[in-house]
């Protein structure tokens, strides 16, 4: 027994520190010193240390040491250096002694010797959260999507419409004998549509009623001019794909047909901000506003475009660089059968200040209308806009593309049970059945006015956020980087996971200690700044 005439001891009770360590404390040697002694129920400065032992014998009553959980202790034959350490059984030795056996707190004990160096960090709270940052997948339960929002882009509705008529022969008509006959001669042999050359001619036709009843006359011309196989073809197509050039004389016709002529820059911006319905970007997902800036991005929400006719595209958030808080489109018109109509994005995935082709979509194809032409080519021209589109199964599926991401590498202690709860069980679709149904429905989309682009901004439940929300705020985010580690970067506390075998800390420190402190930031560890503020994971906990 070494009799320590300078040596100094606090036994303290209700320490919230845990042998686990789950949760540990960024003190100095000083601040432990001080939360020691405002804790203490005995202070002395002379007791019996026992050498390479893990208990000490005290001059305290064993009613009052009973109660101990954390102890201080201070050595000179250790360097006068303090040593902090839980107690783990008190003993009685005689009336006035008690024996406290007790475990090293390793971590409180020589964080202030700790030299933090880079390692592969695989968690972390990061120090900007700024929205777009941070997108690695998490491979958590997203569960349900809901409709945040819905915008449909106007312009191809019935009173948008025309009737093109595609013949080799001007459709001029005129009366006699009280029959409709074709007044006009051979249209010209070479026209351009759409940058391309070709031997028809088209005339478009207004989808009112005095439009109607010039296209019933001028197909009954043609009838009873012998000219039927002129009309080469016969389809709806939306104004904005062309210029309307009016033909004929101020009669009662006037104004509701004429010819078609290439329009320059046929294009549109749309939801941008020089329009009253605009896709702006989320601030909250089915109303709950999130703490963490990554439940912003995909896969949390994101716009699911649909083009009326079972065609969809994903587009994320995060990947739109325009310095507004805006996603634009654009989009393309052509005339031709059925129309070519394309939208897409504005400043996507790094095509700044332009617009990405690779994520476009096409509208669904317009209805053809029936004509007196080559039967091969009318079943050929109606049967090709019935061409699946490849997307609508991939965008539909998103939840189980997300879901069925597996966790790689074996993860232990508190986050490892927690990461295996938030983890998908089970595969599933998050879009209901019925979308995939949609591939052949032109007919009825267009007659319902639904073959247009609808943006649907789409997000988790709310349920599902809150929960995705708190656990990024307890654990953060994956970062997977070889980096020196944000130990100090928010207010009340900071996770740290270092992946691998990976050596964080290093200094002056027995090995024994250091190999043992290292493991736990393998495990995974939650630093907290202020001893209040300890297993308190919802306090606000903003960056530093």
């Amino acid at each position: 027994m070494i009799d320590n005439k300078n040596s100094e001891i606090i036994l303290c009770s209700g320490i919230k520190l845990d042998k686990n360590y789950e949760n540990v404390l960024s003190y100095n040697e000083e601040q432990m010193v001080n939360l020691c002694r405002n804790n203490s129920i005995y202070t002395a400065r002379e007791y019996s240390f026992l050498g390479n032992t893990n208990y000490i014998d005290i001059e305290c009553p064993y009613e009052s040491a009973m109660y101990s959980n954390y102890v201080a202790f201070l050595n000179p034959t250790f360097g006068n250096k303090w040593m902090f350490a839980w107690v783990t059984d008190v003993k009685l030795i005689n009336p006035k002694t008690s024996r406290i056996f007790f475990e090293i707190d390793v971590f409180s004990t020589w964080y202030s010797r700790f030299n933090v160096g880079q390692a592969f960090i695989e968690r972390e709270h990061v120090s900007d959260d700024t929205v777009g940052l941070h997108t690695l997948p998490e491979n958590l339960e997203t569960g349900e999507y809901i409709i945040d929002n819905k915008i449909k882009k106007n312009g191809y509705g019935k009173n948008d419409m025309c009737f093109i008529l595609a013949t080799t022969v001007y459709p001029y008509i005129t009366q006699e004998d009280g029959k409709w006959v074709i007044s006009g001669g051979n249209a010209t042999p070479c026209n351009v549509y759409n940058s391309n050359l070709s031997g028809l001619e088209y005339f478009w036709y207004n989808n009112s009623t005095l439009g109607i009843e010039q296209l019933q006359h001028t197909i009954q011309a043609f009838a009873n001019s012998g000219k039927s196989e002129a009309i080469y073809m016969l389809f709806t197509c939306p104004d904005s794909c062309f210029e309307k050039v009016l033909e004929g004389n101020e009669d009662d016709y006037y104004g509701s047909w004429g010819s078609v002529k290439q329009k320059q820059g046929s294009y549109t911006k749309l939801w941008s901000d020089n329009n009253t319905s605009v896709i702006n970007k989320p601030s909250s997902l089915d109303t709950y506003v999130p703490v963490n800036g990554k439940l912003l991005t995909y896969p949390y929400c994101y716009i699911l475009m649909n083009n009326g006719n079972g065609g969809n595209a994903i587009y994320q958030y995060e990947l739109f660089k325009d310095n507004s808080n805006i996603c634009s489109f654009l989009i393309d018109h052509a005339i031709c059968p059925g129309a070519s109509i394309f939208l897409k994005p504005y400043m996507y995935k790094n095509s700044d200040n332009s617009y990405n082709h690779m994520d476009g979509l096409s509208l669904g194809k317009f209805p053809m209308c029936s004509w007196n032409s080559d039967a091969y080519i009318n079943w050929l021209t109606q049967n090709s806009v019935n061409i699946k589109m490849g997307m609508v199964e991939n965008a539909f599926n998103i939840g189980t593309n997300v879901a069925s991401q597996n966790v790689t590498g074996a993860i232990s202690g508190g986050l490892g049970l927690i990461s295996n709860i938030m983890q998908l069980q089970n595969k599933r679709d998050t879009m209901t059945p019925q979308a995939q149904g949609n591939i052949n429905s032109g007919d009825v989309t267009y007659s319902s006015e639904e073959t247009t682009f609808t943006c649907y901004q789409m997000s988790i439940k709310r349920e599902t956020a809150i929960i995705i929300d708190r656990y990024f705020s307890r654990f953060g985010y994956k970062v997977n980087i070889v980096k020196t580690p944000n130990l100090n970067s928010r207010s009340k506390f900071n996770f740290i996971k270092v992946g691998g075998m990976d050596e964080l800390i290093s200094g002056n420190i027995p090995a024994s200690d250091l190999e043992k402190i290292n493991s736990l930031f393998r495990k995974g560890i939650t630093i907290f700044h202020n001893y209040s503020d300890i297993g308190n994971y919802t306090i606000s906990n903003p960056i530093v």
